[in-house]
């Protein structure tokens, strides 16, 4: 599956790598002028991991022309902005939060920012559990959680990500594991 990454700090670079390990084609990408996007350009590498070669790095939003799916792990309070910025680019692709949080004006959950910023025009699905990228690293295995209003999109991003590392599990209640990741 090709699938863009949006977000180049510690969780979406690991996601990144994680999505190439388990064979996916990868792009991970964010904004021209992102510190970390430019360092992982020259580098390769953050703190925590070396990117293999076969993951692209790319600017937005033309690196999302190839995707089928479209991960984001970006800071909550700046999904709204990012969304309205990239939409005609998203339109009509599944998206995956792998983040948590509120939005801190207005009280809504991600899903619900996600829904109201694509107009409808996204399948939308959250990635939620616990996890640090260093355990991650060292090999540790953990069971995540993938949910959705859309089943089939639920069940899809669960076959497709799961592995020896990450069993994920299919969520039952989107509005829960929302609040209790925040």
């Amino acid at each position: 599956m090709k699938v863009s990454v949006i977000g180049s700090g510690r969780w979406g670079t690991f996601i990144a790598w994680y999505l190439h390990s388990v064979g996916h084609a990868v792009t991970l990408c964010g904004r021209k002028c992102s510190e970390s996007l430019l360092a992982l350009k020259r580098e390769r590498k953050n703190n925590l991991l070396t990117l293999p070669d076969g993951i692209e790095i790319a600017e937005l939003p033309e690196s999302l022309a190839e995707a089928e799916v479209v991960l984001i792990s970006v800071a909550s309070q700046a999904l709204s902005s990012l969304l309205e910025g990239i939409r005609e680019h998203v339109a009509g692709k599944p998206l995956v939060l792998c983040m948590k949080g509120l939005e801190s004006k207005t009280g809504r959950r991600l899903s619900q920012i996600a829904e109201a910023a694509t107009g409808g025009a996204c399948r939308i699905a959250v990635w939620i559990g616990p996890g640090h990228v260093q355990e991650f690293l060292k090999g540790v295995p953990n069971c995540m959680v993938i949910d959705s209003e859309d089943e089939a999109l639920k069940y899809g991003l669960v076959d497709a990500f799961s592995s020896d590392l990450i069993r994920f599990y299919y969520g039952r209640d989107i509005l829960g594991n929302e609040i209790g990741a925040a």
